[in-house]
Formats: structure tokens, sequence, C-alpha cells
């Protein structure tokens, strides 16, 4: 593959020496799925929920193989923004609830502001979830020009709400702000809204700058209690072919969702900038199978859900595609973990990566095909008490992991009735796929052997009772290249590899930065004392 400082030779050279301001920097969208699984794209080899445009980016770009995230979306988002582990800004573990008074600490500098030092238009579309409760831990106050979108964890796709339960009772309140003020005007499914503001923010945008796009949708996570799965019933009537219903609807979120990577692409073209765009996809964890938040996405065949440290919470979809990394390989099987973003797109647009950070600027080693230049993952949770660390091909498991989200699921929800539809067809009816022909990209069907290389299989026909579980103090070591499904313990039969991981796991804790207790809800935070909304409610002001 040729690197991109190759393929244009004086654009690089511009890059690397251009100051704030000028034209010449790549635009950057990042599009961020929420709860998505593995299983979930069919560029990994599903033939139940067909994701063309998504698709098509890998097939044209870069497939990330070994792509890991954090396994929950506050640390994993903290963690993308910062360029650092989320155990090192303390904020590991169970995701922001609204009611709190916690956030990134803003001693962090965030992806946006770097960027914004240099001349961008920053932007944010979407989910944030990294903090809420005072008016300096917002977008607008962390490095993004502008916000429109859901603060928390997630909300309604109609009513743009979310609940809570707290001691008093369910409380639920508006979570959809434009910059400060809550967005009561708006109407219509949310991936639909998030999509269309997206796209007016790239068709008036000012090109004289250069564009940093965050599009964080609220699909597929699922919903307030009640009412978890929600999609137009059109679109969820297209999808009969899925055997079961919940993860019919299920599908149909991510039909939406696949719509607007389509529609982002397509918007990018038209307003004459696509070539001159790197464009991320990636997921924030795995997805959630059964239990809280459930969404019957699916990880199969990998081991765990979301909120587990096995494959099935931290691997998950990731690719990058730029007009300039369209010849060659475009599958690289390095390491890659959420915190490397920061570096890496730096690296891309040609800025200094920053010192001082866990991630990693794999740049390079992408376009290059290259080695990965990261040589370890840590998942740690000192709320929950597990610990992870991945190096070379071992992962090294140990703590207390949750049992009901560590074990191989999914598998009854993958049932199709009669013949799915044709991918084929679905990929040269896609609007991407338009749009590659028109900026003279060619694809051929054959080009889809990717999906071949990226399915996982498994032999996970064992007994719960024969797979290992970290505890009382015990290790799970696994080969992870060998055994991606997380199947056969080698603890014992690698003591050293184990004692070694297990001593850098305990290295590392030094640097932790405790978290605070979730759930430590203040009740100055009820929406019924904002107008009914998920307001910023610090400091506290005291009534007479």
């Amino acid at each position: 593959m040729f690197a991109f400082e190759q393929l244009n030779p004086l654009l690089f050279f511009i890059l690397l020496i251009c100051v704030p301001g000028e034209t010449n920097r790549p635009n950057v969208v990042l599009i961020i799925a929420d709860d998505m699984g593995w299983d979930d794209v069919s560029f990994h080899g599903s033939n139940q929920i067909l994701t063309p445009n998504i698709d098509l980016l890998a097939y044209t770009g870069v497939a990330l193989e070994r792509y890991y995230s954090h396994s929950v979306c506050t640390p994993s988002r903290a963690a993308l923004l910062t360029g650092k582990f989320a155990h090192v800004t303390g904020m590991q573990g169970y995701p922001l609830t609204n009611g709190e008074d916690r956030a990134l600490p803003i001693t962090e500098k965030t992806l946006p502001q770097y960027f914004k030092e240099v001349g961008y238009s920053t932007h944010l579309v979407g989910k944030w979830h990294v903090g809420q409760s005072r008016v300096e831990y917002l977008p607008t106050s962390r490095g993004f020009d502008s916000h429109f979108g859901h603060r928390g964890g997630y909300i309604d796709y109609y009513e743009y709400t979310l609940l809570e339960e707290w001691s008093i009772g369910q409380v639920l309140g508006l979570d959809l702000f434009r910059n400060l003020t809550p967005a009561w005007d708006v109407e219509g499914y949310i991936t639909d809204i998030y999509t269309e503001e997206a796209k007016s923010i790239i068709s008036t945008h000012d090109v004289s700058k250069p564009l940093f796009l965050m599009l964080a949708h609220n699909a597929p996570h699922s919903a307030n209690e009640g009412a978890p799965l929600q999609a137009p019933p059109d679109i969820v009537r297209s999808l009969r072919h899925i055997e079961l219903p919940q993860r019919r609807y299920y599908a149909a979120m991510v039909k939406k969702l696949d719509d607007s990577v389509g529609d982002i692409v397509k918007t990018l073209s038209k307003k004459g900038i696509l070539d001159n765009t790197i464009i991320v996809f990636i997921s924030d964890n795995g997805g959630i199978t059964s239990g809280i938040s459930v969404n019957y996405a699916i990880n199969w065949p990998l081991r765990g859900l979301k909120m587990s440290p096995f494959e099935g919470g931290i691997r998950v979809n990731g690719l990058v595609w730029s007009k300039n990394l369209t010849e060659g390989e475009h599958l690289w099987r390095g390491y890659m973990h959420v915190s490397d973003w920061l570096p890496t797109l730096s690296s891309a647009v040609g800025l200094d990566p920053p010192p001082n950070i866990d991630g990693v600027d794999l740049w390079n080693s992408i376009v290059s095909n290259k080695e990965s230049k990261r040589d370890v993952i840590f998942e740690i949770n000192d709320y929950t008490g597990f610990m992870a660390i991945i190096s070379d091909d071992y992962k090294l498991v140990t703590g207390v992991v949750p049992p009901d989200y560590s074990n191989h699921q999914g598998d009854i929800f993958r049932g199709i009735i009669g013949t799915s539809p044709s991918y084929e067809k679905a990929i040269r009816n896609s609007a991407t796929y338009t749009v590659l022909s028109d900026i003279g990209i060619s694809f051929q069907m054959n080009d889809t052997n990717l999906r071949n290389e990226m399915k996982v299989s498994c032999n996970v026909n064992r007994l719960m009772s024969e797979i290992c579980y970290p505890k009382n103090g015990t290790w799970c070591l696994f080969n992870i290249k060998e055994d991606p499904c997380e199947l056969k313990d080698l603890s014992s039969t690698h003591p050293n590899i184990a004692a070694k991981l297990f001593s850098r796991l305990e290295t590392e804790m030094k640097r932790l930065i405790p978290r605070k207790v979730p759930h430590e809800t203040n009740l100055y935070a009820a929406p019924s004392l904002h107008n009914y909304t998920w307001d910023i409610w610090y400091p506290i002001k005291q009534t007479s």
C-alpha cells in the first residue's frame, strides 16, 4: 500500500509546513456507532444485516481487523478525546448517569481542542456522555464550535427523553440540546435528524478552513425501558427475512445507521471535499445481547458483551477511509486502541502528536501496511474489579468479571427466513457505490473477499463450566490469535507468560486514578427542576 506522502508528495509537504488557518489540511469526519456488535456489519461476514455503505468504506479504505475499545461508552469516549486509557483519567468503569456531578477532567486537552488550535472548524453531532452537570463540562467548553445532540448515554428515538431510576422513583427529561439550549422544536427519527444536521454542517462549511466533524449516533443503542427498540415501521417490514422480532427491530436501527453513512459520503462529494477528507467509522464498545440496556446486538462468535473485558466487549468494528488509501491492501491486522485516534489523526493531518499520552501514532503503519507500534492494551475496571491485558498474541484476564456478560451469546438471534437479500444488489444500490463510481474508484464484487478474511470462526459448542472464568485471584490466559473466542485457558501450560502479563498489569495499576462510585445522584439534577430537561444544574442555586 502506498503511504500518504508517496501518493501526493506536494500535499504532504504542505501539510507538514502549513500554519493554522490554511486550507490544505484534510477534513476529518469521525462516525461513531453506539453498542454495535461485531457481527452486525456485513463486511465481517454477516448475511443477516447488510451494511453496504459501511462495507464499501472498508473495501476501498482500510478495515481494522484488531481494533479495540473500552468495554463501555463513557470510558471509550474519554479515551478517544484524550488519547489516554480511561483508567488514568478516572473515567473507567460504569458509564456516567445524568444525575452525576462527574466529568472528564477539565485539565485534559481534547482532540477537537488540538484541531481547533490549527484552524479547524470543529462540530459534534450526537452523543457526548463525558460530563454534563456544569457548563465547563459541555462540548462547547471542550473544543467544539457547536454541539447538537444528547449529553447523556442515550435517548428515545422519537421523544429524545432519557429515563433514570432514582431512589425517589423514575425521573424523565429531554436530553436534546443545540449548544446550551434545549431543542424542543425538533421532530422526527433521531438517526435521520442527526444525519440531516451533519449534512447541513458539511453543506454550509466554509472551505477556507478544514472541517472536523464528529457524528456520534444514538443508534443502535437501546432507548428507554418499555420501548427499547425503535425504528420506522417500513424499514422493519423490509427486513422480514430476519427470523426473530427483537433482532429485526435492531437490524432496522442498523439499516438507518448505514443509510446515514451513505448520506454523509454523498454530501461530502456534493460539497466537493470528499477527495480531501478522512472518514473513520468505529463502534464505541461491543454489543449488548442481553441484560442492562439490551438491544440484541451480536458479537458472535466472540466471547462476551459490552461491560466485559472479553473480546466481544472490547474488540469492535473499525475502519478508516480516504481516497488516498484506495491502492493496495485494504485489511490492516495490527493492534489499535481507541486512544490511538488522537495521535493517529493528528499525524494524518500534519500535526505532531502530543506527548505524554497513551495513544500511539499508527497512521504510517496503517497506510503503509506495516506492523503496529502498539505493544499493549489494557482494560481496567476498578469498580467491578476486573483487569485485562493484551500483548503480542496473548491476553490475560483476572479479577471479578460479570458472568452474565462474559459468555458466548447471540447465535439464537442469527436466524434467517428463506434466503437473505442479495448482497451484490445492496452494494450496487447504495449511495456510497454511486459516489465511488463518480470519483473514479472502481469496485468489483470480488473485492468483497475481505468478508472472508475478517470472519471469525470458532467451535463454541462447549459447556460454560469448561470455559475459564477468573475467580479467587486466578488468571485466565488466552492466545487470541489462535483462539479469538477465548475458549482454552493456557495459564497452567504457559505460567511464565501469565506471570509476565500479570506483573505488567500490576505496574499499570499504579497509574490508576480511582473513580467515584457510580450513581451518586444529586437531586438538584432532577429534570422537574429544569423545565423537564437534563440541563446543567451546578452550581446549585439555593432557594430561600
